[in-house]
C-alpha cells in the first residue's frame, strides 16, 4: 500500500533557500529525518516523469501489482501464497548448541527465515536485571516453598545471576532476538501443509511457533529488509540472548561432503545437496576403510555394487568377496569387463590355493623406492595353507601343525622352490610351475605319521570337490574381479572364503602403486561367532595393512550380534576401529542399539536408523553423521536391481 501511494503521489515542489546552519545541526536533522524514501532512492527525490510515460523503473520492480489482505491465515502477493509465523519469547530452548537455525534454513522448498538481533546497552541492562533480580529476592521471602510460584522466582532469580556473571566476567552483550519464519506456495493447500510441516519442524528442535493470524500483513513488512517490525511481532517475538546464543544461531552451515575426486553416493537428506566421497584421500580420513551394516533388505549389496563400479570407472582395482548371492553381482560384472569366478566343488574357476603370486613381501618397498627385504615368501604361504587347513580340522596339536608344514616344505621342494626368493620366479621373471593341492596329499598320505592329515585334502582330490583341486590358467589380471563363495556347502564355506581372501590378499599386496579397493560382503562369516581366531586374525591384520598400500577395504555385515560373537567382539571391534568410514543402514531396534556406543550416536539417530527406508544410511565419519540416500543410474539399476517385480516387467518388454 505505501508503494502504491508512493506511485501516485506527485513530487512536491523545492523548498525555499534557507538560511545556512551550523555543520553539526544539519548532520544531527539529518539523522533524524532518515526515512524510507532516502533508503530507497537516497537523498535525491524520484524522478517519476519516466513512470507517467510507462518506462519501467525500480519503483516497478520493488512494488508488487496486486496485494490480498482479506483472509486470516495468509496474504495473496502477486498471486503467491504468503504465510507467517514467528518463534514465540518463550518458545526457544534455554541451552542450544551451534547452527541451532540451521533446521530452518534448510526446511525446504517454501520456507524462507528472517531473524534480528538488536544488542542492547550493557549498563542499561545490568541495571536493569540488578533491580529485577533484587524484587525477585524479597518477593521469594514472602513466598512459601510450596507454591507452584516458588520455583519461577528461583529460576527467574539463577537467570538473573547468571546474566550478570558472564556479561561481567567473559565479556558478553545482551541482545534481543526475533525470528520470523515466511511460507509461500502457489495455492491454498500446499501453503497449509508447509506451514504444517514448519510447526511439526519447530516442535521436534524444541521451539514453539505461533501462526500470526490476522497480522500476516504486518509481518510481510516486517520481514523486508528495513530493519523495522510490527511492534504487536516484535512484543510476542522478543527473546533475550547473549553473544554466544547470537554465534551459535549463525545458520548457514554446511552439511555438504563433496570431496574433490570423490564418487558419487547420493544425496543429502538433510538438504538434498550431492555427496562425493573419495576414500583415498589420506589428508582428510585417516585411512579410507569402510564398513556397512544393516538389516537384510536394506540395500547393503546394491550400494557395495554401486561403490565398486565407480572406483573402476575412476581406474581402481577392484575386487570382491561375496559368500552369499553371488550371482547378484555377475550382470555388473560383465557389463564392466570383470573377470566372475564362481568357487564352488562343482566349477573349475578356482584359482589355484598353493600358487604363490607376489616375488616379495616387502610391498612397501617400492613405494619408497628403497630396495626389498629378502623375507621369504614361501614361509609366508605356508603360514596361511596351515590356516586354511585348521579350518577344515579344529582339533589340531601342535604336532600335527609341525608335520603340516614340514610336508608343505617337501611338496613345494619337489617343484624346485625353497625358502630363496629367487627360486620363485625363472630368468624372464614368470611364475614358475606351482603345486596343487594333489601333490600335499600325496605327501602327506605317503609318510605314516601324517597319513591321517591326508584325510581332510582326498576331498579336493579323489571326492566331490575334486574340481576345485585341479590345475588351470586363469588370468587374475583383470582390474575387476568377483569371488563367488556363495556355491560352497556349509561344512566348506568358511574355508572357501578364506581362500578367496588369501588370494585376493596376494593380488591387492602386489598392486604397487595401482590404488586398489577390496570389498568383502557379509563379514561376519570370517570373523563373526562361527569363525576360527586364526582366519579371523588374519583378515583383521588385511584391513589394518592396506591403507598402507593406498587401498581401502569394504567390509559389510548383516548379524550385529554374529559379528561380536568370537572372542567377545574382539575381531569384530577392531575392523570396525579400523574403519574410518561407517554406513549404517535400515537396522532393527535391537541390533542399532549394539551399534549405539561403538558409533556414538543419539537417542535420534538410533531412531531415525530404525526408520530408514530401503537405499538410506547414516554415514557416519568421526562425530559427523549424515544422513544420506542413495543414487544410482538406469544402466546400474537395470544391472544390479533383483526386485522380481522388476525382472518381470523386463522378461515381458523382451516377449513382446
Amino acid at each position: 500500500e505505501f508503494m502504491s501511494t508512493l506511485l501516485k503521489k506527485k513530487p512536491a515542489k523545492a523548498p525555499p533557500p534557507k538560511a545556512k546552519k551550523k555543520k553539526s545541526a544539519i548532520k544531527r536533522e539529518g539523522q533524524e529525518k532518515l526515512s524510507l524514501k532516502h533508503l530507497l532512492f537516497g537523498e535525491e527525490k524520484p524522478d517519476l516523469t519516466e513512470l507517467e510515460s510507462g518506462s519501467t523503473t525500480i519503483l516497478d520492480v520493488l512494488s508488487p501489482t496486486t496485494v490480498d489482505t482479506k483472509s486470516r491465515d495468509y496474504i495473496i502477493v502477486d498471486s503467491v501464497y504468503h504465510a507467517y509465523l514467528y518463534v514465540t519469547g518463550y518458545g526457544y530452548a534455554t541451552t542450544v548448541g551451534s547452527c541451532w537455525l540451521a533446521p530452518l534454513v534448510e526446511a525446504g522448498e517454501g520456507v524462507n527465515l528472517s531473524f534480528i538481533f538488536r544488542r542492547q546497552p550493557k549498563d542499561k541492562i545490568l541495571s536493569k536485571i540488578a533491580q529485577t533480580t533484587m524484587v525477585n529476592r524479597s518477593r521469594m521471602r514472602d513466598v512459601e516453598d510450596t507454591r507452584s510460584d516458588f520455583e519461577e522466582l528461583d529460576s527467574a532469580i539463577s537467570s538473573g545471576l547468571y546474566l550478570k556473571d558472564v556479561m561481567n566476567r567473559q565479556g558478553e552483550d545482551f541482545y534481543y532476538m526475533h525470528t520470523l519464519v515466511e511460507v509461500v506456495a502457489d495455492d491454498p493447500e500446499t501453503l497449509e501443509q508447509r506451514v504444517t510441516a514448519v510447526e511439526k519442524l519447530c516442535i521436534s528442535i524444541d521451539m514453539i511457533a505461533r501462526r500470526c493470524d490476522y497480522k500476516n500483513e504486518q509481518a510481510f513488512l516486517s520481514t523486508l529488509p528495513l530493519l523495522a517490525l510490527d511492534p504487536d511481532v516484535e512484543r510476542k517475538s522478543r527473546r533475550n540472548a547473549l553473544t554466544s546464543g547470537v554465534a551459535a544461531a549463525f545458520p548457514f552451515a554446511s552439511y555438504e561432503l563433496s570431496d574433490r575426486n570423490g564418487v558419487f553416493l547420493g544425496l543429502n537428506l538433510y538438504n538434498r545437496s550431492p555427496v562425493f566421497l573419495d576414500p583415498y584421500d589420506d589428508y582428510k580420513y585417516t585411512n579410507g576403510n569402510c564398513w556397512i551394516g544393516g538389516s537384510s533388505g536394506a540395500g547393503k549389496t546394491f550400494t557395495l555394487q554401486v561403490l565398486g563400479g565407480r572406483l573402476r570407472q575412476q581406474g581402481r582395482r577392484v575386487i570382491f568377496i561375496v559368500p552369499k548371492k553371488g550371482h547378484e553381482f555377475r550382470p555388473l560384472c560383465e557389463l564392466l569387463g570383470g573377470l566372475y569366478l564362481r568357487m564352488s566343488p562343482s566349477s573349475r574357476d578356482c584359482p589355484n590355493i598353493m600358487a604363490i603370486r607376489r616375488c616379495s613381501l616387502d610391498s612397501y618397498a617400492g613405494l619408497r623406492d628403497m630396495a626389498a627385504r629378502d623375507d621369504s615368501v614361501l614361509a609366508d604361504k605356508i603360514s596361511r595353507l596351515i590356516i586354511w587347513y585348521s579350518l577344515q580340522k579344529r582339533d589340531l596339536s601342535d604336532e600335527d601343525k609341525n608335520y603340516l608344514d614340514s610336508s608343505l616344505v617337501e611338496c613345494y621342494r619337489q617343484y624346485g622352490i625353497t625358502f630363496d626368493n629367487a627360486t620363485i620366479t625363472d630368468e624372464t621373471g614368470i611364475f614358475v610351475e606351482m603345486p596343487i593341492i594333489a601333490d600335499w596329499y600325496r605327501v602327506l598320505a605317503e609318510n605314516p605319521e601324517t597319513k591321517h592329515l591326508s584325510v581332510v585334502l582326498a576331498r579336493y582330490v579323489t571326492g566331490s570337490a575334486s574340481a576345485m583341486g585341479q590345475r588351470n590358467d586363469i588370468d587374475l589380471d583383470n582390474k575387476y574381479i568377483v569371488l563367488d563363495t556363495s556355491g560352497m556347502p556349509d561344512d566348506l564355506l568358511l574355508p572357501g572364503i578364506f581362500w578367496a581372501t588369501d588370494i585376493a590378499n596376494d593380488l591387492i599386496m602386489d598392486a604397487r602403486e595401482d590404488l586398489s579397493a577390496l570389498i568383502a560382503d557379509e563379514l561376519w562369516s570370517l570373523v563373526g561367532a562361527n569363525s576360527n581366531p586364526l582366519a579371523a586374525g588374519f583378515v583383521q591384520e588385511m584391513v589394518k595393512t592396506i591403507r598402507g598400500l593406498g587401498g581401502i577395504a569394504v567390509t559389510s555385515t548383516q548379524g550385529m550380534q554374529d559379528l561380536f560373537g568370537l572372542d567377545g567382539g574382539k575381531y569384530g571391534k577392531g575392523i570396525l576401529d579400523s574403519s574410518r568410514i561407517k554406513l549404517v543402514m535400515q537396522m532393527e531396534e535391537q541390533e542399532a542399539r549394539l551399534i549405539q556406543g561403538v558409533l556414538n550416536l543419539s537417542e535420534d539417530e538410533v531412531r531415525q536408523i530404525t526408520r530408514f527406508r530401503r537405499g538410506e544410511g547414516l554415514l557416519c565419519i568421526g562425530y559427523n553423521h549424515v544422513p544420506i540416500q542413495f543414487h544410482a543410474t538406469a544402466k546400474e539399476y537395470d544391472a544390479i536391481t533383483t526386485s522380481p517385480t522388476d525382472l518381470r516387467a523386463r522378461r515381458k518388454a523382451a516377449e513382446s
